[in-house]
């Protein structure tokens, strides 16, 4: 470092991937402190973060690969095979007899998932840090993220009553809520709820501040029409986004992607990509790509898929990945030093 300013060096180290900087780290003791240290960090995340062609984003799937969904070489048709495109990550801690994990989120580089019936594990898929998994009770409302203020992580988990440590307050009692993993996203964990049934069922959107530990409610976007419905909410590059359908369509029609461009903000919600059934039969969207494609987890005839949507063409194409048995589960991380083990 004698030969450069500091400020250059650290400027140079901010922008490289999480291989190089490991690498890094073996020039010299003063280097190794120099990436080690929480301040750097915490600054390489935030880089990774705030700059969306940093190419730091990778897919993970269960079972387990790590996928670079933005690599040239992503696609099911591209004849290289000698590329880190797609990763085998079936080292990962397992449990005798057990069938795969629930991933509960992703945070920061972090990845948290749940093995039923009694633990969470939180894993650095970059820099393969595991350590060992705690005991836990069976999954119930579940969710994993970061307080906004905090330099802390937190698994929130209800189960049951009578051996809470401690009392979560403004979740009404009419609320419904659907699906048992909480989306991450500003400090708070959110989740689609309904009250009601039949004509007067009303759509939701709850989240959990993890800064006061306090439930609050979201407005969701107006539908034009009563049959219509939202059935999935998920974080998706930095937004909060939600799926409708027709209720009365028993192929579903058209599948509605809206986006909350501003957090918090109820006007800012606006429905940005429209598919329809005759293109993908049902997905989930896991990411926007950096060229405005989508990247789907898809379900094609008998089997899941991730496949890259042109909304503007209205194609798909797949993407060098398949998968085999039930439901494909997905989670988008960013490559970071973050670590498990609590010093950052």
């Amino acid at each position: 470092m004698s030969t450069l300013p500091e400020q250059i060096v650290a400027n140079i180290l901010l922008r490289l991937p999480i291989k190089s900087l490991g690498r890094c780290k073996c020039v010299s003791k003063s280097w190794l402190s120099f990436i080690s240290d929480p301040f750097f960090v915490k600054s390489h995340l935030n880089q990774a973060v705030s700059d969306a062609d940093s190419g730091r984003f990778r897919i993970l799937t269960v079972p387990f690969h790590s996928f670079d969904y933005e690599s040239p070489s992503a696609f099911e048709d591209d004849d290289d095979r000698d590329n880190d495109a797609l990763v085998d990550l079936d080292f990962l801690y397992r449990k005798p007899d057990d069938e795969d994990p629930i991933i509960v989120g992703s945070c920061n580089g972090l990845i948290c998932l749940f093995y039923d019936p009694d633990c969470y594990i939180l894993w650095n898929l970059t820099t393969r840090e595991l350590p060992p998994p705690p005991s836990s009770p069976s999954l119930n409302l579940t969710g994993f993220g970061c307080p906004s203020s905090l330099d802390d992580y937190m698994v929130v988990q209800t189960y049951d009553p009578n051996q809470f440590t401690r009392t979560i307050e403004g979740l009404r009692e009419d609320i419904l809520i659907l699906g048992k993993v909480g989306s991450y996203l500003n400090g708070a964990l959110h989740w689609l709820g309904s009250t009601g049934d039949g004509p007067s069922l009303k759509t939701k959107l709850v989240f959990l501040d993890l800064e006061d530990l306090e439930f609050k409610e979201m407005s969701v976007p107006y539908l034009d029409y009563e049959s219509d419905r939202f059935y999935s909410l998920d974080a998706m590059n930095g937004c909060l986004s939600l799926l409708s359908f027709d209720l009365t369509d028993s192929w579903w029609g058209d599948i509605g992607v809206w986006v909350m461009k501003e957090y918090g903000v109820s006007a800012s919600w606006t429905k940005v990509l429209v598919v329809s059934h005759a293109d993908v039969m049902y997905f989930v969207p896991v990411c926007f790509t950096k060229n405005g494609e989508v990247i789907l987890n898809a379900f094609t005839v008998d089997h899941w898929d991730l496949v890259r949507y042109n909304p503007e063409e209205k194609t798909t194409k797949n993407l060098n990945y398949f998968h085999e048995g039930g439901t494909l589960q997905t989670v988008v991380y960013v490559e970071s030093l973050v670590s498990p083990n609590g010093d950052y």
